[in-house]
């Protein structure tokens, strides 16, 4: 499914399946964002970004948000296939290790570590296959969740992974699940904070629809949602 110019849902919500990651796609290459669970969600994404006429065969770049095993499971076939593998601070080491940071005990079967090639902080740049992110360091869903800004076909865009999403129309606002052993409240409000004082056109989250006009509206009202029911 084409969202935006340049950016496909590899698999997810349109598909009716879980989680979404996604395709930034260029004659430079290809960028993935999060990479689903088990095999047979890259096999399914793979059938489905071929509709378009694209391979995943050659992969440039995948772009972590964050180390649970829904959104990291794929993320070393990836790297077999020519990926740079991204993720955020302390994140990446849980998934080099595949330890307790991919929440495990929630998938109910070992996941595949994967070496991280690059672990970036908050105010980093990443280029890759003609295309600029801006990294925003959000934790508090876990302590090195990223998003990845990118300014593109006269939007910002983030790559929210599972920071904020909503299932629904109507800037209903959902934060990400409790069960992981890094989560805390009182980082996560302090990023919904930050987060909402900044400019944002579209959110491109790992679960449920996108938001693709006015999605500073959901950031605000998820702050609200945490200040009122986590304080």
């Amino acid at each position: 499914m084409q969202i935006l110019p340049n950016i496909y849902l590899l698999d997810g919500f349109a598909y009716a399946q879980h989680p979404n990651f996604y395709l930034i796609h260029s004659e430079a290459g290809n960028i993935v964002v999060d990479a689903g669970t088990a095999p047979a969600d890259l096999e399914r994404a793979e059938r489905q970004i071929g509709v378009w006429g694209i391979s995943l065969e050659r992969v440039d770049c995948l772009l972590l948000t964050h180390s649970h095993y829904d959104h990291m499971g794929n993320a070393a076939a990836l790297r077999g296939r020519g990926a740079q593998v991204i993720a955020g601070p302390g994140d990446a080491e849980g998934i080099e290790l595949g330890d307790y940071r991919t929440i495990p005990y929630a998938c109910g079967f070992p996941l595949p570590p994967c070496k991280v090639d690059r672990v970036v902080q908050d105010g980093d740049v990443i280029e890759a296959c003609g295309f600029r992110f801006d990294v925003l360091h959000a934790p508090g869903h876990t302590n090195g969740c990223v998003i990845y800004r990118l300014e593109h076909a006269g939007k910002v865009i983030w790559f929210a992974g599972d920071v904020l999403m909503s299932r629904s129309t109507g800037y209903q606002p959902e934060l990400g699940w409790q069960g992981g052993e890094e989560f805390d409240k009182p980082t996560y409000i302090q990023t919904l904070k930050r987060l909402s004082a900044l400019p944002v056109d579209c959110i491109l989250a790992g679960h449920h629809i996108p938001y693709l006009h006015d999605a500073h509206r959901l950031v605000g009202r998820a702050y609200v949602k945490a200040l009122i029911d986590w304080r």
